[in-house]
């Protein structure tokens, strides 16, 4: 489940990886189609379960108000030290995105879904098979979309790759 993203602020995560490779990460990043920020990962989900995942999805999307989304930071899983995963997100709270976030998850843990750690707003951009800290690449310019609806993806190994597919848009109150 994810906030689907906008042309300008794909440009943000372009520059972003401009800069990270002008900085020497030489890493295969993820392409733009399939840049998303995630609401909760599922994993995988039998096909017996997709329509209630559906309904607790939608009930979720009912329960929130459209909010905006700010991205302007590079960053790092586990942290900056020690990346694993290299994201651009948010340097401030995102109230929005967490109280939907929060919705979502509260429907599919009542489905049997459960999450590890809270929901935070990025997008990412590649997985590290190198070591060493992550470059300092400075504050992006902020890009903000409105968010009006969320989307599930369905995600599929592709060979060496992951593909994404949409199953479903679901509009906010």
């Amino acid at each position: 489940m994810a906030v689907d993203l906008d042309e300008p602020m794909r440009d943000l995560i372009d520059d972003a990886i401009a800069r990270l490779k002008a900085a020497g990460l030489d890493e295969r990043f993820t392409s733009r189609e399939k840049w998303h920020a995630t609401l909760a990962f599922l994993g995988p989900v039998d096909a017996a379960r997709r329509d209630s995942v559906g309904a607790a999805i939608a009930a979720a999307a009912k329960s929130c108000d459209p909010f905006d989304l700010t991205l302007d930071v590079v960053g790092a899983f586990p942290d900056a030290r020690r990346p694993k995963v290299v994201w651009v997100g948010s340097s401030s709270p995102q109230t929005g995105f967490a109280g939907c976030a929060e919705a979502v998850r509260d429907q599919l843990s009542g489905i049997g879904f459960d999450f590890e750690f809270d929901a935070v707003p990025h997008v990412t951009v590649c997985r590290l098979k190198r070591s060493g800290p992550l470059p300092d690449v400075g504050r992006l310019n902020p890009r903000t979309i409105h968010v009006d609806s969320l989307t599930l993806y369905e995600s599929a190994p592709q060979g060496s790759s992951t593909r994404y597919a949409v199953l479903g848009e679901m509009p906010l109150r």
